[in-house]
């Protein structure tokens, strides 16, 4: 039943929208481990919206270089091929949804607010833990609620009812979904990041963010985008939706071997983090048509 219901929404949404052509090249040459820094920014530089977007991100508080950056190559060098790609990526997706149902804007906006909440969040759990790959954690912490915006854009009457049972029932839109849907939005979100072709963990993240242990190989993983969340709800970062606070997934905590003397300089350093990179992210997602065409 549950994978019939899925496969029916699928088909309801076939229009979803792929990722841009520029991205997606971005994508590639970072995957090959032959490809240069130059190759790289030879691409960006083609494309003067994301050379407007990647500069004025580099150059902000968030990232909090001495000097200021004037070109693509000098920040690929700065920041590395993942980061690139990764601040590319989450201004590029922000875009694909922005002029989808008006209606939701506002809901809209609050989700983006705690996907990127979630991604700054993932990324100091993994600093603090020493992961291999923080910059992978921002990307899943971003996306980790794509389905919800999936629903937004095009199941506006189905998730209008989710809403409803959400505010009539103070529960967790999880379970709203599960109700009414027969699939939640992990499981929308997977087969979108599937749809995209988004290299591991991120798909397996985004399916098992509410049950970590499930994640297989990118348990860690996805207990540290799991644990962000928490922290984004508790801290009232943007909106998941609905005004409760998931119980922590037991084996999450044992997956990260965190102390509990830990969580106040972590939710510290997410607070000043959050607040520094938001502004120029909005930002970025605001270019108008005549930097577009400069």
């Amino acid at each position: 039943m549950h994978n019939n219901r899925l496969r029916a929404i699928v088909g309801r949404v076939e229009d979803l929208p792929t990722l841009p052509r520029t991205v997606l090249r971005i994508t590639e040459i970072i995957n090959n481990p032959k490809s240069s820094a130059r190759d790289l920014a030879g691409v960006i530089n083609d494309d003067q919206v994301l050379t407007a977007r990647l500069l004025r991100l580099v150059n902000s508080s968030f990232y909090g270089f001495p000097q200021r950056i004037a070109t693509v190559s000098f920040a690929i060098v700065l920041l590395g091929f993942d980061a690139i790609r990764n601040l590319l990526l989450t201004t590029s997706i922000f875009d694909l949804f922005n002029g989808a149902d008006r209606e939701l804007q506002v809901e809209r906006e609050k989700l983006w607010d705690h996907s990127l909440g979630c991604a700054v969040a993932a990324k100091i759990i993994g600093e603090h833990l020493h992961f291999e790959k923080v910059e992978e954690l921002f990307v899943c912490g971003l996306l980790h609620d794509l389905g919800k915006i999936v629903e937004m854009a095009y199941m506006p009457n189905d998730y209008a009812r989710v809403r409803a049972r959400v505010k009539a029932n103070d529960e967790l839109i999880l379970l709203a979904e599960e109700e009414i849907l027969g699939c939640n939005h992990a499981d929308i979100g997977h087969l979108l990041a599937e749809r995209w072709n988004l290299p591991a963990p991120v798909p397996d993240v985004i399916l098992h963010h509410h049950t970590p242990v499930r994640a297989g190989e990118f348990m860690r993983e996805a207990a540290a985008v799991h644990l962000a969340d928490i922290f984004c709800r508790a801290l009232e970062i943007g909106s998941g939706g609905d005004h409760r606070i998931p119980a922590l997934h037991p084996p999450a905590w044992e997956i990260l071997e965190l102390k509990t003397n830990d969580i106040e300089a972590l939710l510290h350093r997410l607070e000043t983090e959050y607040h520094d990179i938001c502004p120029f992210i909005q930002a970025s997602t605001a270019i108008s048509p005549s930097e577009r065409e400069a």
